[in-house]
């Protein structure tokens, strides 16, 4: 009986193991991406810190950094993927930040989940992407404004 035991924890620990290593390398890519983005908004907008790292995939993709600049005041800057549009940078209290957002969806919507916060960008508009589940349990995606907060549309699924 001890025997099984051992050999029973050898193969949890196994399993263990093997889930975590597949978790890790599946992950680099993102925290790649996040490095490259970082090293670019460093020279491009002065960036000291990365905080926070989103990529957003719209009608265009973006990686989007929320940081702090030399002066210490928290910045996000917008990087598209596609090198002839401008990068964006606004001051990150001229717009709503995280957890107005979630406060506006929560009193308006009563998500029953919500599943994730990020900015993006849509045709040069930086918005608050907000992903939840209803009370339906189907994914629901509204976008709102970063400066104003105001609602600028929604995708549901069916």
């Amino acid at each position: 009986m001890k025997k099984w035991l051992i050999i029973a924890s050898i193969l949890v620990l196994c399993f263990i193991g093997f889930v975590s290593g597949a978790y890790i390398k599946a992950m680099q890519p993102k925290k790649e991406a996040g490095n490259e983005a970082f090293k670019q908004a460093k020279e491009k907008a002065g960036l000291v810190t990365m905080d926070e790292f989103y990529l957003y995939n719209g009608k265009d993709s973006y990686s989007v950094i929320i940081g702090k600049g030399e002066k210490g005041t928290k910045k996000v800057v917008w990087l598209p993927e596609d090198k002839k549009k401008e990068i964006v940078v606004e001051n990150y209290k001229d717009g709503k930040s995280k957890k107005e957002i979630l406060s506006i969806v929560k009193d308006k919507l009563n998500p029953q989940k919500i599943i994730s916060v990020k900015l993006g960008m849509e045709k040069n508009v930086p918005l608050w992407e907000v992903t939840y589940l209803d009370k339906s349990e189907r994914f629901n995606y509204d976008y709102y404004d970063f400066k104003t907060g105001k609602w600028l549309k929604y995708y549901r699924s069916i």
